[in-house]
């Protein structure tokens, strides 16, 4: 049976029965502050005026893993100070919780806190009770600037957005640590288009693929022949295939003679199997008499492709379409 939670009329309550709430409506892992949408509190400048203008949006400003605050902020436009004449700086446009004196209501602030002049400059630190909106790059002796967006990247690894019902972030290709999360506590990464979901053994695990890559593709030695390739090959994967697509050239056109050397390096960023792993492609031949047969592409343990096929004819083609699944044998 679920959990129910009411709210019993007549009764006032504080800010700590107001934080319990909210953190059994957002879960969140170990992010601490989370916006209400990932395309709120956009960020322009203008370089006429110096000026830095924020959008509408809400966030909840929490405590470290749950409960908080959620505020509302109509935006704002900021002045961006004077650059030094000595040394560059950088400065962070925040939003910070506030409480009205009046009657108690939150709202957000939007601030610049500025930066030290550096040979070297650093962001300035984040308030604790503020989320990072962007940062300003702020040359010397100079009247321009320019402004990054870091809601939720980069060192605010702790702030992230909801979307389309799940926490979502651009992690750059670096997950957070999936112990940090609930059990079937799903994430999703926007940058990559993935849903990441945390599996009981504390590690992240999603059916969606990856954006593609291009592989690099490599020349090799057929015997005495330097052989050259050319084309576009590029591979994707999720939790459990590696995919392949493309298509490779060589010239001149050659006979193999069982597998042969790397034919191509996949970038580092893509996992290796922990066992060699085999695919069958499709190959064409240079003399047009014969028909087109296959070949074994293998997926290698250090990165590399590599070709293998009969000896029926001249290969002067391949063309790949095929899936590598990380079965236990090579996960």
């Amino acid at each position: 049976m679920g959990s129910f939670a009411w709210f019993q009329d007549g009764v006032g309550y504080g800010a700590a029965d107001l934080a319990n709430w909210q953190s059994l409506l957002f879960p969140r892992g170990s992010f601490r502050h989370l916006f209400s949408n990932n395309a709120q509190f956009l960020a322009s400048s203008n370089q006429t005026n110096r000026t830095v203008t924020i959008g509408t949006g809400s966030v909840l400003v929490g405590g470290a893993t749950s409960g908080g605050t959620w505020a509302y902020s109509d935006g704002a436009t900021i002045n961006v100070p004077t650059a030094s004449n000595d040394n560059p700086r950088k400065d962070l446009v925040v939003a910070r919780l506030t409480t009205s004196a009046v009657d108690g209501s939150n709202g957000i602030a939007i601030e610049l806190v500025q930066g030290t002049p550096a040979a070297s400059p650093t962001v300035p630190a984040r308030p604790s009770n503020a989320v990072a909106l962007c940062t300003l790059d702020v040359p010397k002796a100079t009247t321009t600037f320019t402004l990054t967006t870091c809601r939720t990247t980069g060192q605010y690894a702790d702030q992230a957005a909801l979307a389309n019902g799940h926490t979502a972030i651009d992690w750059a290709g670096q997950l957070p640590v999936a112990t940090g999360f609930p059990v079937g506590f799903t994430l999703y990464d926007y940058g990559t288009n993935q849903r990441w979901i945390r599996k009981n053994d504390g590690t992240w695990f999603t059916q969606d693929f990856a954006p593609w890559v291009a592989v690099t593709l490599q020349n090799f030695q057929n015997g005495a022949t330097n052989i050259t390739t050319t084309g576009t090959l590029y591979v994707r994967e999720s939790s459990s295939y590696w995919e392949y697509s493309g298509r490779v050239d060589f010239s001149p056109a050659w006979t193999p003679a069982g597998l042969i050397g790397s034919i191509g390096s996949v970038p580092a960023t893509v996992s290796r199997p922990t066992q060699h792993t085999y695919t069958t492609v499709g190959e064409s031949y240079a003399v047009s008499s014969k028909n087109g047969g296959t070949a074994r592409l293998a997926y290698t343990t250090t990165g590399g492709l590599e070709l293998g096929a009969d000896p029926n004819g001249a290969i002067s083609s391949l063309y790949v379409n095929a899936q590598l699944s990380k079965s236990p044998f090579n996960a």
